[in-house]
């Protein structure tokens, strides 16, 4: 397995000292030790991260929204050691982009392992998350398609078959999409009935 770089993340020095010793004893890198998710954030932007670890006492409000915003504009896998239980807020924890989530357990030979499975179960959510965006695109698409053929249908009177036969050619010919093309005449026929 390859040297993976490991962002730490604890504002507990001997707990950070520990996750450090247990990482880089079994051939990780850690690129940085950061006190909190507001450095987190800012570190993000300054290395080059393959997981972060992060350690804390018992998950709170601050960390969890810290994470769920990393996690929208730059996400990354990520290893919560915790303390403390929290069975009332472990939905949040998982909510919020952490990939895995362990209590009371820095185990320096498990390190590997936890980390390895952290990063296929981000890997996996955010195929997932890929789908289902394309899924999203694809459908809005379709209605854009759908709205642009009724157009040509009643300005025409033609069939929906012959519809699409011309927004097919119309996109061919300019080069562009069918949603593109299709946005264009949604677009000019409303700036045309605003007008009338």
């Amino acid at each position: 397995m390859d040297k993976i770089n490991v962002l730490i993340v604890d504002n507990d020095r001997s707990r950070s000292s520990l996750l450090n010793r247990s990482l880089t004893e079994y051939g990780h890198q850690v690129v940085s030790r950061v006190s909190d998710g507001k450095a987190m954030l800012l570190a993000i932007k300054d290395y080059c991260i393959d997981v972060i670890v992060i350690g804390i006492d018992l998950p709170d409000e601050d960390i969890l929204a810290d994470v769920a915003k990393m996690s929208k504009i730059s996400p990354y896998p990520v290893v919560m050691f915790a303390e403390k239980d929290a069975p009332k807020i472990i939905n949040k924890v998982i909510k919020s982009g952490v990939s895995t989530f362990i209590i009371d357990d820095i185990q320096p030979q498990r390190m590997t392992s936890i980390i390895q499975v952290a990063i296929a179960k981000f890997n996996e959510m955010q195929k997932l998350r890929h789908e289902l965006q394309d899924t999203k695109n694809k459908l809005a698409d379709r209605k854009i398609i759908d709205k642009a053929k009724g157009i040509l249908m009643s300005k025409n009177g033609i069939d929906e078959n012959e519809a699409y036969k011309i927004l097919r050619k119309m996109a061919m010919n300019k080069g562009q999409n069918m949603a593109d093309i299709s946005q264009n005449i949604i677009d000019v026929f409303t700036l045309m009935n605003e007008k009338v």
